[in-house]
């Protein structure tokens, strides 16, 4: 199955339906399966005394509280179906991370096709509880997150009136940026392990691609990134989002990935199949040998081209009679020995 890209909108639309729009198709363009938003209400959210987390003083006024900015970023409850007819018309898919249960039931109630919690809510029983119940695939973020915390929320989706529901663990450093040293990209084929049952992905929150290409190849089938159209506009996650460019080159890259990865096999390529006519070795004869000349070692040669005898089957061939003459440098085929193939 092809990896699914996320492009992570989030709140980079800064509160308004008409840039949200243009992030989508900006997406769509750029290659992303998914858009991503975030469903919350600033009130029930953060209270007044919440302070910002470092990087949100990026691109926001330092006397903005974190309330304050929350209510900026806030979009109608209206918004959410609007946006995913819109995703539908231009052909790209929808979700939405909800920030609590009432967030959950409301894009639940619009049908939406699957949800993604955040890495911050994976200690928020009741929205866990809920999605449990809704039998909708769940993409549950895991940074900051230790093992016993993740065992605790799937333990959620496997009682009581929990429907069974498909589950993909995000991997996620929850820093934005965030610095490759602690990607810890490793963990993914870990989770993979431990939680076999679920499909692993990996949120990219690192400034270029490479960690989303070498997740791939550990095995994620989900891959998360920020997303703008300009690094430079004002909020508190342009700066840390990929551009369109950027974000290009991250699908391209990906694409490219999952063709090199092929099959989990170890087979001889079709483009392989000439040099492998050319290069490698057969036997031939040293010199110039009568039918009936009882092969030594000293008769022979190993050279190019792979047309005769293979080198491994060395040891079958001495001893063995010429059925016909073979001049110098004529590689040797089973066919000029006497008797049947050993």
């Amino acid at each position: 199955m092809p990896v699914t890209i996320i492009a992570e909108i989030g709140v980079n639309h800064d509160g308004c339906i008409g840039q949200a729009k243009r992030l989508i198709d900006e997406a769509k363009t750029c290659g992303a399966d998914v858009v991503k938003f975030q469903t919350f209400s600033a009130e029930r959210l953060a209270s007044a005394e919440t302070p910002k987390v470092d990087y949100q003083h990026s691109g926001t006024s330092h006397s903005e509280s974190h309330l304050e900015m929350l209510r900026k970023l806030e979009l109608p409850e209206d918004a959410f179906s609007e946006l995913m007819a819109y995703c539908d018309s231009v052909g790209i898919g929808f979700t939405s991370t909800p920030y609590s249960a009432q967030d959950a039931q409301l894009l639940l109630d619009i049908g939406i096709d699957f949800i993604k919690t955040a890495s911050a809510d994976i200690v928020d029983r009741e929205l866990h509880e809920l999605l449990a119940k809704s039998g909708k695939p769940v993409i549950i973020a895991t940074g900051m997150a230790t093992l016993e915390e993740i065992d605790a929320t799937l333990e959620i989706y496997s009682n009581g009136d929990a429907q069974p529901v498909d589950i993909t663990i995000l991997h996620c450093t929850s820093a934005y940026p965030a610095d490759p040293a602690d990607a810890h990209l490793n963990a993914i084929p870990l989770l993979a392990k431990r939680y076999a049952s679920c499909q692993i992905g990996y949120s990219d929150h690192t400034p270029n691609e490479y960690c989303a290409v070498a997740a791939v190849a550990l095995g994620a089938t989900i891959i998360e990134k920020h997303f703008t159209t300009d690094k430079a506009l004002p909020g508190p996650d342009h700066a840390a989002s990929a551009d369109p460019s950027e974000f290009t080159r991250l699908v391209k890259a990906i694409r490219q990935t999952e063709i090199a990865l092929g099959e989990s096999k170890k087979q001889v390529a079709p483009s392989e199949q000439s040099m492998r006519a050319v290069s490698r070795k057969s036997l031939h004869a040293l010199s110039d040998l009568p039918a009936g000349t009882e092969i030594a070692r000293q008769h022979l040669q190993l050279k190019r081209p792979n047309n005769g005898i293979s080198p491994m089957d060395l040891q079958k061939l001495i001893g063995r009679k010429l059925k016909v003459k073979v001049s110098a440098n004529q590689p040797l085929t089973w066919d000029s020995i006497e008797g049947e193939r050993r």
